[in-house]
């Protein structure tokens, strides 16, 4: 039985020993978790703007449908950058 004293650790900790991070993959990362914000951001929003608008809601109905999926599309999108750059 060794000593916790005996074993040399890494500097960086990867799942991968032959695959390692790069800054590329981290960038990845943070695009697609900086996507994933816009698209759930742009949605909270819409959907707060439809609920705070008064009962006839026919305008605000079509206004918030395009903001909505205009940052839902915006956000999956970046996402999908990020997923393929990493």
């Amino acid at each position: 039985m060794r000593a916790v004293g005996d074993v040399t650790l890494a500097a960086v900790w990867h799942p991968n020993p032959h695959h390692p991070i790069t800054w590329a993959m981290f960038f990845g990362v943070l695009i697609v978790v900086a996507g994933s914000a816009i698209a759930l951001i742009g949605l909270f929003a819409s959907f707060d703007t439809w609920r705070k608008t008064e009962p006839p809601r026919g305008q605000a109905l079509r206004v918030v449908l395009v903001t909505g999926s205009f940052f839902l599309a915006m956000g999956l999108a970046v996402a999908a950058f990020g997923v393929w750059v990493y």
